[in-house]
This record gives structure tokens, C-alpha cells and sequence, in this order.
């Protein structure tokens, strides 16, 4: 995981309100400055320095493919306002790990079975049925990694 650092530069830029405000008006969606001046009630012009310090701290960039220049967040951007989500997606890979670890060894221990006095080979079904749970709740967590991992990743346009 990439760690942000801040250096002074930084700091100066997320030490406006008006700028804090438009990081996370950006973080819903790609918005040109009009939007922008419109969502904080503030003067065009006033939303284009703030803008463009943004820019210069590369938390936020533009694209010129049209007449109005479309604000989205960047990479670096994101991890500002979200430093913490990828321990989630760690948490959740680790835990699925050893959950479907633990589930192979029981499910591998009903199929082995135990041989008692006699020589007669005995399963229990309590082995098969903690197995699959623990393989079923391997396939939860792997859908939650997923689908936090798409939240966390950022969408073009």
C-alpha cells in the first residue's frame, strides 16, 4: 500500500475549508468549475485559485477534451481522503486465508477419517459441515475484499 506523505506545500493546500470542500465534492463525481462555484456558493473565479492550487498539490486534475474543463480527483487525492481502506481489503484477503485453510483441513479430516478399535473407519459429520461453512464464509469474504476494493479503486469519467 502507498503511503502519502504531506510536506508543507501540502499542508497549505488542505488548510482551506473551501479546498476540503471541493476534495470531497470531487470524490462523488467528475465536476466542472461552474458546478463547483455553484455546490460552495463562492465566485468562479475564486473556485479556479482554489482549483488551482489543488492542482499544483496533485490532489486534483482536469481534463481539456471539451469546452468546460471536467475536476476529478487523482490517485493521490483519493488516499488523502480515504488513507485507511486498503487494511480492509488486507483484513479480508488474511481472514478468507485462514478460513479456507481451516475449511480444506476439516473437510480433508471427514474424507480421512479416524480409525477406532475394531479397524473400522469412522467420519464425522460434524468435520463436513464446519468445513463447508468455513468454505462458504471463505466465498463472502472474497466477494467483500472485491467489492470494497472496486469502492476504493477510481472510476474514470
Amino acid at each position: 500500500m502507498e503511503e502519502v506523505t504531506l510536506d508543507r506545500d501540502d499542508i497549505a493546500a488542505l488548510s482551506s475549508d473551501a479546498r476540503i470542500t471541493i476534495l470531497k465534492l470531487l470524490d462523488t463525481r467528475t465536476m466542472t468549475m461552474s458546478e463547483l462555484a455553484e455546490g460552495l456558493g463562492l465566485a468562479k473565479s475564486t473556485v479556479h485559485e482554489h482549483l488551482a492550487i489543488l492542482t499544483d498539490a496533485d490532489l486534483v486534475t482536469h481534463a481539456n477534451a471539451r469546452k468546460w474543463r471536467d475536476y476529478t480527483l487523482t490517485k493521490r487525492g483519493r488516499r488523502v481522503l480515504h488513507p485507511g481502506k486498503d487494511h480492509r481489503i488486507i483484513f479480508l484477503f488474511g481472514t478468507s486465508l485462514a478460513t479456507v485453510t481451516a475449511g480444506a483441513l476439516l473437510v480433508a479430516s471427514f474424507l480421512r477419517g479416524f480409525a477406532v478399535q475394531g479397524g473400522n473407519v469412522v467420519r464425522d459429520p460434524f468435520l463436513l459441515c464446519a468445513g463447508e461453512v468455513l468454505l462458504g464464509a471463505t466465498i463472502v469474504l472474497w466477494y467483500l475484499a472485491v467489492r470494497c476494493r472496486r469502492r476504493t479503486t477510481p472510476t474514470p469519467g
